[in-house]
């Protein structure tokens, strides 16, 4: 069964007070930009991280730095399972940001490097977030090439008072931010996936 990310977001209006990042799409500083929400799931995602048995997350999901990412992103093609980014990692820098409304943002500069686990699609409800597709530009309705949905099943996420905060984003090496903070899944994690031969050589 594929389970995908489903939104946590407040509010309904469209500003940009709050954003930092500019451009279409956004950049800052020279950085690509995204949007963040986070979600709640126990179930192994979209990329088989979990227990095939009872469709049951593995701990280090649950509990770790995991997102799903729009659709463009976790898979050019369109595939919903076992996408071309499954297992890839990126790191995640506050701007100070945030789109007015749908939460607020944490001190800029903080960064966690991520591991993506799972698809934000590109239907509802997250069409307002991972809906870049070339038909409107390549952009979600904030102005976003690029979407993550940070995974919050520990509390992980309000717990460090990020709310749905403007990020910039860049590929990372998923081991070298797990040894960094073991919260990062690392590559041998990401290969007891389902989905472990695909995505990420």
């Amino acid at each position: 069964m594929i389970v995908i990310a489903a939104l946590v977001v407040a509010g309904s209006l469209l500003t940009e007070a709050g954003q930092k990042c500019t451009g279409n799409p956004r950049m800052y500083h020279g950085k690509k930009c995204a949007s963040t929400t986070r979600y709640v799931g126990y179930r192994m995602g979209a990329c088989g991280c979990g227990t095939p048995n009872n469709d049951t997350m593995f701990p280090w999901s649950k509990t770790g730095w995991a997102v799903a990412a729009n659709q463009a992103l976790f898979d050019a093609g369109g595939a919903k399972w076992c996408g071309q980014s499954c297992g890839k990692c990126v790191k995640l820098t506050t701007t100070g940001g945030f789109v007015d409304g749908q939460g607020h943002a944490p001190a800029e500069n903080q960064s966690h490097v991520f591991m993506i686990t799972n698809l934000c699609p590109n239907t509802y409800p997250n069409l307002s977030w991972c809906s870049q597709q070339a038909s409107n530009g390549g952009v979600n309705q904030y102005g976003y090439g690029w979407h993550f949905d940070l995974e919050n099943a520990n509390n992980q996420i309000t717990g460090m008072d990020w709310g749905n905060p403007e990020v910039t984003w860049e590929w990372a090496d998923c081991d070298a931010g797990h040894a960094h903070d073991s919260r990062t899944p690392s590559n041998s994690n990401y290969h007891t996936c389902q989905c472990g031969h695909h995505g990420k050589k």
